[in-house]
């Protein structure tokens, strides 16, 4: 009863409150949604696509990332915009809440319960619902465009869209149609878990540092495409169910699971011996 209590009133603090968490992902999905719309748009005007976009098209330019990146003379890195805009930009709304309710009533409380226990896993699962939360927002802004402008919301996918956004034009990929579940759920899992880590190393360093830590995981995931980095598994595009030779998508749930279970179990042990006076 008094975890309920104290999640109830981090997830009206923290997330229902949090206008960050609410307007960054509405701006993000607008802004993603125009510039998928004009590439659409114009890849159709020039005939290197024959039919027109749909949700699933959306999605998969929100979350597809990137091809796999191969050093070498001539052969720049290039950066996922997008991709980086949407895991990054959520573990930066989720920045503060928890070190600076320990300023103000959360420190009242911790105090008044004495269990250091509840009131981190209490933060936990607001990091866990305010990380989907973001994604759902992310993604509802997109469906009620594409119902604004009159297009197809559904899940199916144009593999001739995909090929000419991620350059893949002779990438081994399979022909998929729509979208299954598993991809879908992923990348707010594996995000989940990345903020995760953030939150932990928060109490180790500054929260700003911590950040950087989540972000610079992010990019060594975009720069090298490995089973240990967890950003791979949040790239529908490199993904076993569309790229031959792929991350397998059982194995980025275990890793995803893995990293938040150790994250939250660090956490735990860190904030037992946490100086909140001092902090």
């Amino acid at each position: 009863m008094r975890f309920i209590r104290y999640f109830l009133f981090d997830l009206k603090q923290g997330a229902l409150h949090n206008k960050a968490l609410l307007l960054t992902p509405a701006a993000i999905g607008a802004l993603v949604f125009l510039d998928f719309l004009f590439k659409a748009h114009r890849y159709l005007a020039i005939g290197a696509i024959e039919e027109s976009v749909s949700y699933g098209d959306y999605w998969f330019y929100l979350y597809g990332g990137m091809k796999e990146y191969t050093p070498g003379p001539g052969n720049a890195f290039s950066f996922p915009v997008v991709w980086m805009l949407v895991f990054a930009a959520v573990p930066f709304v989720l920045l503060n809440y928890p070190f600076r309710d320990m300023g103000g009533i959360g420190q009242q409380i911790l105090v008044r319960s004495r269990s250091r226990s509840t009131w981190w896993l209490s933060k936990c699962c607001w990091n866990f619902v305010g990380t989907v939360l973001y994604h759902l927002m992310l993604q509802t802004v997109g469906a009620a465009l594409f119902l604004l402008f009159g297009m197809d919301l559904t899940y199916r996918i144009h593999m001739d869209f995909i090929r000419v956004v991620y350059d893949a034009l002779h990438e081994e990929l399979w022909e998929r149609s729509a979208l299954p579940l598993a991809v879908l759920v992923l990348p707010a899992l594996v995000s989940a878990a990345v903020n995760m880590l953030q939150m932990t190393l928060s109490l180790f360093v500054r929260p700003m540092f911590g950040f950087f830590a989540a972000a610079l995981l992010l990019l060594a995931s975009a720069y090298l495409m490995s089973p240990v980095l967890a950003g791979n598994y949040a790239m529908a595009y490199r993904c076993d169910w569309m790229l031959k030779g792929g991350v397998t998508g059982r194995a980025g749930l275990t890793a995803a699971a893995a990293l938040f279970v150790a994250a939250f179990l660090l956490g735990l042990v860190r904030f037992h011996f946490y100086d909140i006076l001092e902090e």
